[in-house]
């Protein structure tokens, strides 16, 4: 039943893709789409929760990313999703975070939450079924909460037991792509049983390699695997990409004759991710903060790039005030000069309108139930 409910609700919304376009919507209302930013606060009628509200409003963002900044308890998290999802009925905004347990949990435990395994704990010592009870807890409680977008499951490989960002920290199922596309499995059903949204990452893969890509662009000339696509490619046979993030991983096959990550690579996305694997649904980047990106790259040349390689959301998670306008001037700007298409923006924005869609059309299992139920 489950299954049948959300193959509808997708169906109903990538019907309405190819429609999107056509709307009457003004290029600064489908840039606006695009953005997704962090902010600074807790309190629901603080500055910055007020200034995210009235941009949702107004359309001048899509969706903001939750940080460990904004998380005191689970009431007070409640009343910030409250007031961002009341700003806008008609297109959803997408309320996110990092939650995928172990060491990456928003949501943590001493802030009166759950607490998960790490990926590594469950790779080795659980069954599927055992995953997808546990993940069926953080989903629903996610849902609960208010946040209908979780950047898991994490499908890296766990190719080097070093590797300061994956490896270290058990963010892995493991070193070999069955294993981990089951338990990705386990993730993404659960989270879709509470129609919460998923984004695998980080792609092309970070298992393999020797540094963070919060720190420095990350070069995988030597130390990546052909091995590292599998996962996305065995999801994608079944149906269960909602999302994906690109990292800002250097990779030669995909960065042509520029020293580019992944995220600013039309070879990652509209070639490999396009064509190759065939996904037309939403790709988002990790923060274009990340030193790998803004050590090497002005704003503008960022924002050029990323949307020219086919990035459909542009995540900021540390903007400033003025952010928002600076940035959509920017595109705006380069859609006039000819440096980015228009038709880029509005296919971009009619994949994002078909994921709020999706959402919107969806009802979690619990939808109804007494909320003192386990």
């Amino acid at each position: 039943m489950i299954l049948a409910t959300f193959a509808v609700s997708l169906a109903a919304a990538l019907s309405a893709h190819e429609d999107t376009a056509r709307f009457d919507v003004g290029l600064d209302a489908m840039i606006g789409q695009m953005l997704l930013i962090g902010f600074t606060g807790t309190s629901a009628d603080g500055e910055g929760a007020r200034r995210i509200t009235e941009q949702i409003a107004r359309g001048e963002i899509g969706g903001v990313i939750l940080m460990d900044r904004n998380i005191r308890s689970r009431t007070q998290v409640k009343a910030l999703t409250s007031r961002f999802r009341s700003a806008r009925k008609d297109l959803t905004p997408i309320i996110s975070v990092d939650q995928e347990g172990g060491n990456v949990q928003r949501l943590s435990s001493r802030r009166g939450f759950g607490s998960y395994p790490m990926a590594r704990s469950v790779g080795r010592g659980y069954t599927p079924e055992k995953a997808l009870a546990t993940y069926r807890k953080m989903a629903r409680e996610l849902a609960e909460t208010g946040i209908n977008l979780n950047y898991g499951p994490v499908v890296d490989l766990d190719l080097y037991r070093w590797n300061p960002i994956i490896g270290r920290k058990g963010r892995s199922f493991g070193d070999d792509p069955e294993k981990v596309v089951k338990f990705a499995t386990a993730f993404i059903t659960a989270h879709r049983e509470a129609n919460v949204l998923t984004c695998i990452k980080h792609f092309p893969g970070h298992g393999s390699s020797r540094t963070d890509s919060h720190k420095r662009l990350v070069d995988l000339t030597k130390t990546w695997k052909e091995v590292e696509l599998e996962p996305y490619c065995a999801l994608k046979r079944e149906g269960l990409i909602d999302t994906i993030m690109v990292g800002h991983l250097f990779l030669p096959r995909f960065s042509g004759e520029g020293r580019l990550p992944a995220s600013l690579a039309p070879g990652a996305i509209e070639g490999w991710i396009r064509e190759d694997l065939g996904f037309e649904g939403v790709v988002i980047t990790d923060d274009l903060e990340m030193a790998a990106v803004k050590k090497h790259h002005s704003l503008e040349k960022t924002l050029v790039m990323a949307i020219n390689s086919g990035n459909d959301i542009l995540m900021f998670a540390n903007p400033d005030a003025g952010f928002v306008p600076r940035a959509t001037k920017l595109i705006s700007d380069a859609v006039e000069a000819g440096d980015i298409s228009k038709e880029r923006i509005e296919q971009a924005y009619s994949r994002i309108v078909a994921l709020k869609r999706r959402l919107a059309l969806a009802q979690p299992w619990f939808a109804g139930l007494p909320a003192e139920l386990p």
